[in-house]
């Protein structure tokens, strides 16, 4: 049996809140997930668990033959530009594409109604 744990109520967190959306073809691995998940019996997800909260690494090891963590960035790189930590409105990469994805850690009340992006 393979237990699955996600932060998130639905599977597939970091591909759907971290992957950004002009990126189809990694997103496209959901599809892969979603058929794995509801096909096999030996395949169980569990939502809204966080590790450290609700779950320790030790109780994993534990209770387990094998564990592997696989996990976003939960930080930003900074890139040291003149107002980047003081203006408002200026967000990285990941808080902007996690916004966009709809991650419920960065909801509504995180919107603004403009966004400037420049490659």
């Amino acid at each position: 049996v393979v237990d699955v744990f996600d932060r998130y109520p639905t599977p597939f967190g970091l591909v759907r809140f971290g992957v950004a959306p002009d990126h189809a073809e990694t997103k496209l691995v959901t599809n892969k997930f979603h058929e794995t998940l509801t096909t096999r019996d030996d395949i169980r997800f569990y939502g809204n668990v966080q590790l450290g909260r609700d779950v320790s690494v030790g109780e994993l090891y534990d209770g387990y033959h094998g564990v592997i963590l696989a996990y976003g960035s939960s930080g930003d790189r900074t890139l040291d530009v003149p107002g980047e930590a003081e203006l408002e409105g200026v967000m990285s990469a990941r808080e902007f594409v996690a916004w966009f994805n709809g991650d419920p850690e960065h909801g509504p009340e995180s919107a603004t109604h403009n966004a400037v992006v420049r490659a």
